[in-house]
Order: structure tokens, then C-alpha cells, then sequence
């Protein structure tokens, strides 16, 4: 029987692998294999990329996680008392609330939010899709 409750050992893995040419172009995807045949299909060396694969591991979200990441996206005020609802923030607040460890190079540690911030776009866009994947977007 399936635990009707999320524990603080309850997680999520997203594995992902990084091209970086040595142009420093970046190329990522969530299988290391698409990822070489999307180079090699669009007249890319191999050899002039370097592939690595890292992962990030998060907190499977609880329903108070999800409290937390609404109440961080939107918000009431304003002279007419209307909600504001910051679309670009529910991403990136997830993974802020969620992460709990990674291995990309030189952030080996439990990411900060600064660290997250400092992302390059691609592999923050990739680990956000894929978490919401995951987990689902019947909250968010």
C-alpha cells in the first residue's frame, strides 16, 4: 500500500547530460544518447563537445511544498485588490523549494538560490520541464 504521506526522504531524480564546445556553445537533454544524435543530426563534431552527466535531487512535494511555491507566485494588492500572478516565478520557485542536492561542477553543495539564479538557462528550462513532468502540474 502506497504511504498516503510525503516524507523528508522522499525524493525525485532528474539525470541530464551537458554538450559544452569548445566555441561554448551548450547543448542538454535528459537521455545522453538524444542528445549526441541531435549534435551529430545537425552537422555538429562530436569531438569538438565535451559531454558530461549530472543530476539534481529533489524533495518529492508535499502538499505544504505546494503551499509554499503558490503563496511565493502570487499575491493580492494594488489599488483595486486584484491578484498578481508572476507566470515566470512558478518554475524557478519550484525547483528554489524542491532541490535538495546536484553535481554539477564547482556547486557540488546543497544549491543556493543564487547558485540556481546563475544557471545557464538551458539547464535551468531542462531540469524545470522535466520536475514539472514528475510531479505533475495540478498545482502549478
Amino acid at each position: 500500500m502506497q504511504n498516503l504521506f510525503i516524507g523528508e526522504s522522499d525524493e525525485l531524480k532528474i539525470n541530464f547530460s551537458v554538450a559544452t564546445g569548445k566555441d561554448n556553445s551548450i547543448y542538454c537533454d535528459l537521455d545522453r544518447s538524444t542528445l549526441i544524435s541531435f549534435l551529430e543530426s545537425t552537422g555538429r563534431i562530436i569531438s569538438n563537445f565535451e559531454i558530461e552527466d549530472y543530476y539534481a535531487t529533489f524533495k518529492k512535494p508535499s502538499f505544504g511544498n505546494m503551499i509554499n511555491i503558490y503563496s511565493s507566485i502570487f499575491s493580492v494588492g494594488g489599488a483595486e485588490g486584484g491578484v498578481n500572478f508572476n507566470p515566470t516565478a512558478t518554475r524557478f520557485n519550484k525547483i528554489i523549494f524542491l532541490i535538495k542536492s546536484w553535481n554539477l561542477k564547482g556547486k557540488e553543495e546543497k544549491p543556493t538560490e543564487e547558485d540556481i539564479k546563475n544557471l545557464n538557462p538551458l539547464i535551468a528550462n531542462i531540469i524545470g520541464v522535466e520536475l514539472d513532468t514528475i510531479t505533475g502540474n495540478l498545482f502549478i
